[in-house]
């Protein structure tokens, strides 16, 4: 694989040439103009289209929350493989940060190699950032961009008769809940449309347990034991108030949007990529309060009622417990469900770019599960 030497310039893109697809009465026309990429072979991109009406001063205060994706391509319009793989991206950042930008490096290298790739912003939990969103409200925006697939597979004159899906870090997790609450829509009872079925989804480092001892010290101790800023980020995600709910309740709901919990035989091959970097000890100390006396992180497997009495230590990649890539592969194993996973040495979300042979793995891997060649 060769070096990326890409430079990744957002270009404006006018509507002189552009491909329009007009879509129902209620959605503005889908307008394709690609811009090329500088140096970058015969990749092309679209920036800032729109997915649905939750833009900038109509519903989000924030570019970062509106319904907007950018659009990766191998060629131009009009020269693309009709049927070229699709691979839709959801950035990381705790749920409460990132943008469509993130891996623009990869996702460019991505449309190098043949594939279309958009990649998309959703509504956050931060209130700087549009408000205390939670998983269902992510998951909505994901279902909306999967909508809007046949009006731009028809204005860049290609099919996408299904996708791959995937993200890295906290993207990774959604991208893992979308695609296993496809095998059972009615898991989480959101009323997801899934319009365009997921041959495979990857994820990167994303969070497959977040009911999990592990999970909460990983995060916690990623936070340096802010305890409010972590565990009050997750009771709102998971539709809770911070400091109104007990803790069990917290952790049934968490349990409910983890997707190992929605994991079956019929959900899609999954792609895994994990980092081990080092771990972190059990008995080290968080206070709740300032004023209040150090606990130890032991503390959380009996409010969990766990049976299992606490580790010694928690594996971790910087952010995440490695514990998400055991309990992953061992469900999807248990499952029968085909996948492909890698453990290594590296921190969060960042293997791609640290061990380049990871890169054609995945893309091999990619194109396998989306030509339907698993065999289940």
């Amino acid at each position: 694989m060769k070096k990326i030497t890409c430079h990744v310039v957002f270009l404006a893109w006018t509507l002189s040439g552009a491909h329009v697809f007009a879509g129902d009465a209620d959605t503005p026309p889908l307008r394709l103009s690609p811009v090329k990429i500088p140096t970058c072979a015969k990749a092309h991109m679209c920036k800032d289209l729109p997915y649905g009406g939750r833009q900038v001063g109509k519903g989000a205060i924030h570019a970062n929350v509106a319904q907007t994706y950018d659009l990766y391509l191998p060629g131009n319009v009009g020269e693309i493989e009709r049927s070229a793989p699709f691979f839709l991206f959801v950035h990381g950042g705790a749920w409460k940060r990132g943008s469509k930008n993130a891996h623009a490096k990869l996702l460019v290298e991505m449309a190098e190699q043949g594939f279309v790739v958009a990649s998309m912003n959703y509504v956050l939990c931060n209130a700087e950032q549009g408000g205390a969103h939670t998983f269902a409200e992510m998951l909505a925006d994901i279902d909306a961009m999967v909508s809007h697939l046949p009006s731009l597979a028809q204005a860049a004159g290609i099919t996408i008769p299904r996708i791959a899906i995937g993200g890295s870090s906290a993207g990774g997790h959604l991208s893992l809940l979308y695609a296993y609450n496809g095998a059972n829509p009615s898991a989480l009872g959101l009323g997801l449309k899934h319009d365009v079925p997921v041959a495979c989804v990857f994820t990167d480092c994303g969070p497959s347990d977040i009911a999990s001892p592990e999970f909460m010290v990983a995060g916690l101790d990623w936070m340096k034991g802010d305890v409010k800023g972590w565990y009050g980020l997750l009771c709102v995600l998971a539709g809770g108030r911070y400091g109104k709910d007990d803790f069990r309740t917290t952790v049934d709901r968490l349990a409910k949007h983890s997707p190992i919990t929605l994991l079956n035989e019929k959900c899609p091959p999954t792609i895994c990529l994990y980092g081990a970097t080092g771990e972190v000890k059990t008995d080290k100390t968080f206070k709740r309060k300032k004023e209040g006396k150090p606990k130890p992180y032991t503390v959380f497997w009996k409010l969990a009622g766990s049976k299992e009495p606490p580790p010694e230590s928690v594996g971790m990649d910087g952010i995440v417990a490695t514990q998400n890539y055991v309990t992953l592969t061992n469900g999807l194993t248990k499952a029968g469900v085909p996948f492909a996973a890698r453990l290594e040495p590296y921190p969060h979300c960042r293997i791609l770019s640290k061990k380049p042979e990871t890169r054609p793995w995945l893309y091999e891997n990619l194109r396998k599960y989306l030509k339907g060649n698993e065999a289940k």
